[in-house]
């Protein structure tokens, strides 16, 4: 597999010769050194253009890095090409006109201003680009209607599982599961920022790199959320789901000041909790 330096430089020796390309930028962990990144790091990069049609109708370009396994094309606002080489490298190649750049001479948008690093700029189109503060959008702690939306969804969930799994409908206690997690993985984000002190943890997004910023006790107790695809484990992770979402719903509700919905917890553990037995 092609290092992520290697597939960089041969990005930038493209670059470099394609008149139609004015800069690159890199993104993400592997533009900052101080940012974890490892041998299993994307390499994201951001392809500014004088015609970025040309590049988003042809795909010879990120072809010529290497063999490409697989492509996926997200026609996004700014279009982006998530690409797999052989042996497992993977490039995120974003493609955008110098309005990309002009939108933040003024400020950067979150991406940037965690970290970015200039790799060619032929004709100085980011020049004036503001460095980079580091600063990571702060996420808000809940207010009581967000905070009643995401409680009253899990439960909501959680009280639909004792039929499906009565009914051996497995798949479909998967795909409500998902939705619950959902909801833990909320919480949980809602519960490290609210206990941050002045200090609030940079949570990222789908629980990426959640072991940093999880405590120790949480992030046991996930290990017990998910289970196999038949009842009895199925339902052991639902009832350890109900365990820990309902630890952190409440802590969240006392730290942040909420109200919990205590009534709609009871009713519905005590509802789950009386399928115990068939599922053991």
């Amino acid at each position: 597999m092609p290092s992520i330096a290697t597939l960089r430089s041969s990005v930038v020796a493209w670059a470099n010769a394609d008149e139609n390309v004015l800069a690159l930028i890199a993104t993400g962990s592997t533009s900052k050194a101080e940012m974890p990144s490892d041998e299993f790091s994307d390499l994201d990069l951001e392809v500014i253009a004088r015609d970025p049609k040309r590049l988003l109708d042809d795909d010879s370009w990120f072809a010529s890095f290497g063999e490409v396994w697989v492509v996926l094309r997200l026609e996004q606002h700014y279009p982006t090409r998530l690409v797999i080489y052989d042996g497992g490298s993977k490039a995120d190649f974003t493609v955008a006109g110098t309005e990309r750049i002009e939108e933040m001479r003024n400020g950067l948008d979150p991406l940037y201003e965690r970290a970015y690093q200039v790799l060619l700029d032929k004709e100085g189109t980011t020049a004036d680009l503001p460095p980079a503060s580091g600063a990571y959008p702060v996420r808000p702690l809940p207010t009581q209607a967000e905070f009643d939306a995401v409680v009253e969804e899990f439960w909501f969930e959680a009280a639909h599982m004792p039929r499906y799994l009565a009914r051996e409908d497995l798949w479909v206690v998967k795909f409500r599961d998902w939705t619950m997690k959902t909801n833990i993985l909320q919480m949980l984000e809602w519960k490290a920022l609210a206990r941050a002190d002045g200090n609030p943890p940079d949570v990222w997004y789908i629980g990426t790199r959640m072991k940093d910023w999880l405590d120790a006790d949480m992030w046991h107790r996930l290990h017990e959320v998910f289970g196999g695809f038949e009842q009895r484990d199925a339902w052991r992770a639902i009832q350890a789901s109900a365990d820990l979402f309902a630890h952190a719903s409440r802590e969240v509700a006392g730290i942040v000041g909420l109200s919990h919905r205590d009534l709609l917890e009871r009713r519905t553990r005590s509802y789950l909790d009386s399928f115990d037995a068939r599922f053991a």
